[in-house]
């Protein structure tokens, strides 16, 4: 479900960007304009320590992302989670100096939103509640 839910995004994104799935040069430039946080002018990496199995410090971190992107909504700023970025892990730590001892989860490009790109015209929906979870009684 995941993954078709993902390539449909990406889908609506490139439609709405006028890249066709053919145009390789574009496609290309739209990756690097992600990889430079869309021209964001503030980006927010979450590192995580290694914890035992490491799943609840992953929880807590998402948790954290999550009240981040609603506090930055709430001030009139806009946010992009980017988990492209934790493909990076050894670019970014070496930049910022950051121990191997921290994972890099993703990165938080936040700043105004520009209302032209494409990215602010589409509608990404939403799972229906009954396809995301089980309810048990």
């Amino acid at each position: 479900m995941y993954a078709e839910r993902h390539h449909q995004m990406a889908k609506r994104r490139n439609d709405a960007a006028g890249i066709s799935r053919a145009d390789q040069e574009a496609r290309h430039k739209d990756m690097l304009r992600n990889l430079s946080f869309y021209g964001a002018p503030h980006v927010a990496f979450l590192f995580m320590p290694e914890i035992g199995d490491s799943v609840r410090t992953a929880g807590d971190i998402g948790m954290y992302a999550q009240t981040l992107l609603l506090s930055l909504t709430a001030r009139g700023f806009a946010g992009i989670p980017q988990t492209v970025l934790g493909f990076y892990p050894h670019t970014i730590r070496e930049i910022l100096n950051v121990s191997d001892d921290f994972k890099l989860l993703f990165g938080i490009s936040f700043g105004y939103a520009d209302p032209s790109t494409p990215e602010q015209r589409i509608d990404v929906g939403r799972v229906r509640l009954d396809e995301s979870v089980v309810f048990h009684q």
